[in-house]
């Protein structure tokens, strides 16, 4: 319990702070070098006094300069900053909308380029994604969580297709991103935490010259297949 309230405590400290720092820095221009600065230190903090450890695969898949959508699993909300981390780019998260009202992180969020969805209107979902493919064209790869929520069993939860729409109206490669262990450190609607491995897999991407602007379902499975291929249910639990 020591454990968890001291960890619950930095992050908010921590987010704080980097909130204010964000809204500071994004002053001209939110895809600055300070700002990725910023956001992989706040990353790492909460990675680092949480006592976990984590594990990256796959990234040599990844061109270093490429722009890309990357689809994700979501096991827990410590996979935002093992994201952050192990995609080590400048990277801009869509996240729900509930995540905005939440005063200073909010302003630290819009002001930092992030891109806020509300998934129970498909209107103003598909205005987020044309949000998302204008910051791409300046360079800023996405993370996306095509589940819409953190898994509740541990398992992987239906896809949505904004994602995947994205893709293939901009032209962007998807990266399958594997998720493994966060969900054993802390799950869902629960406070308890313990300390563990998260391992993050970069799958080989799925490029969009290879389907048709019609084939929004096709290459949603091909990525969810290859997401499933890496993700281990198992992974941590019982570390």
């Amino acid at each position: 319990m020591f454990r968890t309230a001291f960890s619950i405590l930095v992050t908010v400290v921590d987010t704080i702070i980097f909130s204010i720092l964000a809204i500071i820095a994004s002053i001209g221009n939110p895809y600055n070098p300070v700002m990725d600065w910023i956001l992989m230190t706040w990353a790492r903090i909460i990675i680092f006094t949480s006592g976990n450890r984590l594990i990256v695969e796959g990234r040599e898949r990844l061109d270093s300069k490429a722009v890309y959508v990357f689809a994700s699993n979501h096991q827990s909300n410590f996979d935002i900053p093992a994201l952050v981390i192990a995609t080590n780019r400048t990277v801009r998260f869509v996240a729900k909308k509930e995540l905005f009202r939440i005063p200073l992180f909010a302003q630290g969020m819009k002001m930092s380029g992030m891109i806020a969805i509300d998934r129970g209107n498909s209107q103003q979902a598909r205005l987020s994604m044309q949000e998302a493919a204008q910051k791409m064209r300046r360079g800023v790869s996405v993370i996306i969580f095509p589940e819409g929520t953190r898994s509740r069993d541990g398992k992987i939860a239906p896809f949505k297709k904004g994602a995947f729409i994205l893709a293939l109206e901009g032209g962007f490669p998807v990266v399958p991103v594997s998720v493994s262990g966060s969900f054993f450190i802390m799950q869902k609607n629960s406070w308890r935490m313990r300390r563990g491995n998260i391992k993050i897999v970069f799958g080989e991407p799925v490029h969009p010259e290879n389907y048709s602007a019609a084939q929004r379902q096709e290459i949603l499975e091909e990525t969810r297949r290859r997401i499933e291929a890496n993700f281990d249910p198992e992974f941590n639990k019982e570390s």
